[in-house]
């Protein structure tokens, strides 16, 4: 199936906008076409204001997102558009149905996009693999939840074929680029997810994260990455990777426009096997937050170790996130962990897991009835090999695997601790992972790269396999360990090969249910100073 062309857009009004241009809109026939809107960033906040003053409509920025989709150079952002005509039509819906400000539902208007392995009812579900392809009968809940919240969806993104790979070059709809040098990777597998929202066309995008596929690219794009904690999101109508990491996720500009959509897309689904029930929802929802006037409203944090970090690292990307580790010490709300240092090992072993051990037969068993049908031959040539490399695995090596990651978390959990006040909700064994950890003085946060490095797309296509893994250095342990994180940019810029300004970030991760400590934390981090005179140069 060829990618969805992009209709010709009807006349719309740039992002840029004067107050003058639009009290005159609010008196003209023709106004929409003539209309200037300039929301600065595309966030769910700034179009909310625009609402709020009556200085837009949902038709104006419809019309608005298809203009900027229209002109944008990065034509491997999308695999399937919604016509210009039906996304007019929800937003004049939404007009109609609710022009009392007061009674609009959170998400009124907004736009946002989603990765293409997950279901949108009449629209191709594609994985980018075309010979996969299948028209969607049913929209996933989580997507029907934003809709109903008043959400406008413009289309499915690109991403690395069945969501396989950490750099976005394994697609055949094109290879989205990052939208700071075009030159380097945008990361993967949600490519089109972050190039849809870095490149300002929509304020969010639902995309996945098993193994890092949206904290990669959220840092490697200046973007907000959040990966929840497993089982708060439905993963119904998500086609899995791995169906017990798989995670679905956001992207977002904002720390808030990140927030606004996830509280939107919570919610326990019984349909979901792997969601967690409304009891384990409500114990953790009843976890004193680190910012509650009861707590000391400091978050103690660990790093990962000195050589784990030189191993992996770039010169630039070692530079900056050295910026980092000296800088957190004098915020006033870290603190640092002075105890007998945290023990980072269960943690690199669960890393190396992922595709190292039986755990990455499950991409098999997901795609077993296609396989049958089409063996492997309508796959990317580098996507074909992993799945080859998949093989193998007999069922008491997948026991042994199982055993020996139940073996990791429980280590790692030990390490977090937990306020005495809320242990007692736990399972009997969290409790006592919990109230050891409190007795030990364990940490809040592990504080972590995104990623090792920024390849360009040459260097990637020269190294997919090894360079691919590296991306991921800090990043499949996360759910494998049942924890969630959010990667935010922080720690100053370097400079591309091309001399262009190209971001960093780090990811913040801790135990489940922390998803909204972990944005607070985030936020607070992205408010401090962190660029400095001496902008960190690539290697040329």
């Amino acid at each position: 199936m060829a990618p969805a062309a992009l209709v010709a857009p009807s006349a719309a009004p740039d992002f840029k906008f004067t107050a003058q241009a639009i009290k005159k809109s609010h008196h003209s026939t023709t106004a929409a076409s003539a209309l200037d809107l300039d929301i600065g960033e595309v966030t769910v906040e700034n179009i909310q204001r625009l609402y709020a003053c009556d200085a837009a409509t949902p038709t104006d920025v419809v019309r608005a997102t298809y203009r900027q989709i229209h002109s944008h150079p990065d034509k491997a952002v999308w695999i399937t558009l919604v016509p210009e005509s039906k996304a007019l039509a929800a937003a004049e819906q939404l007009e109609r149905q609710y022009p009392d400000p007061g009674s609009r539902p959170p998400l009124y208007g907004v736009n946002f996009s989603v990765k293409d392995s997950i279901d949108i009812a009449g629209l191709p579900t594609t994985l980018a693999c075309p010979t996969y392809a299948y028209t969607a009968a049913q929209t996933a809940p989580v997507v029907q939840r934003l809709l109903s919240a008043g959400a406008i969806l413009i289309g499915k993104t690109n991403l690395d074929q069945f969501a396989t790979g950490l750099n976005g070059t394994r697609s055949p709809y094109g290879m989205p680029r990052c939208v700071h040098d075009s030159d380097y990777v945008s990361g993967g597998s949600s490519s089109g997810s972050v190039v849809s929202v870095a490149a300002g066309l929509v304020a969010f995008a639902v995309a996945t994260d098993t193994a890092g596929s949206t904290r990669v690219p959220a840092a490697l794009n200046g973007m907000v990455g959040v990966k929840p904690t497993l089982g708060t999101i439905s993963t119904v109508g998500l086609v899995p990777a791995c169906k017990t990491a798989d995670c679905i996720t956001v992207i977002a500009k904002t720390v808030q426009s990140a927030r606004m959509a996830l509280r939107t897309m919570c919610a326990y689904d019984e349909n979901d096997v792997y969601a967690r029930d409304e009891a384990q929802l409500s114990v953790l929802a009843a976890q004193p937050s680190w910012w509650d006037a009861s707590s000391n409203g400091r978050v103690r944090y660990a790093l990962p170790p000195p050589d784990a970090v030189s191993a992996a690292l770039s010169e630039p990307y070692a530079a900056l996130f050295h910026k980092v580790t000296t800088k957190l010490p004098t915020i006033s709300f870290m603190d640092p962990d002075h105890g007998a240092g945290f023990d980072y090992s269960p943690l690199a072993s669960a890393n190396a897991m992922l595709y190292g051990s039986s755990i990455v037969a499950q991409r098999l068993v997901a795609f077993k009835s296609y396989m049958d049908t089409h063996s492997m031959e309508g796959m990317h040539p580098v996507v074909r090999d992993i799945f080859r490399a998949s093989q193998g695995f007999d069922a008491v090596r997948a026991y042994e695997d199982m055993f020996t990651l139940a073996e990791y978390k429980r280590k790692t959990a030990r390490q977090f601790r937990c306020p005495p006040s809320s242990s007692s909700s736990f399972s009997s064994s969290s409790a006592s992972s919990s109230s050891s950890a409190a007795g030990r003085g364990g940490i809040d946060v592990l504080v972590v790269p995104s990623t090792a490095t920024h390849p360009t797309v040459a260097e990637i296509l020269a190294d997919p396999i090894e360079l691919n893994k590296r991306l991921g250095s800090f990043t499949h342990f996360v759910n494998l360990l049942d924890l969630c994180a959010v990667s935010v940019p922080i720690g100053g810029t370097w400079i591309s090969r091309n001399g262009k300004t190209m971001p960093f970030g780090v990811t913040l991760i801790s135990t489940p249910g922390r998803d909204e400590d972990l944005l607070e934390l985030g936020q607070r981090l992205m408010s401090e100073s962190w660029e400095s005179e001496d902008i960190v140069d690539c290697e040329k």
